[in-house]
């Protein structure tokens, strides 16, 4: 019999994401990648990393899924 991947890892995963996620975008962090001389793409970046770790998320708890 196969067997179902545990979807409470993923879950979990997603949520810490999104915590982390909204502690970038939403707490004091915030001024210090807003400031005048950081780098026009440094809010790029910190996306690219959020959807970067949702990708490597997606692909370590769906590895064995057909």
């Amino acid at each position: 019999m196969r067997q179902q991947p545990d979807s409470n890892k993923y879950l979990d995963a997603v949520i810490v994401l999104c915590i982390c996620t909204a502690f970038i975008f939403l707490s004091p962090f915030l001024f210090v990648w807003s400031l005048p001389g950081a780098p026009w793409y440094l809010p790029y970046l910190l996306w690219l990393s959020v959807i970067v770790l949702a990708a490597l998320a997606q692909v370590l708890w769906h590895r064995h899924e057909l």
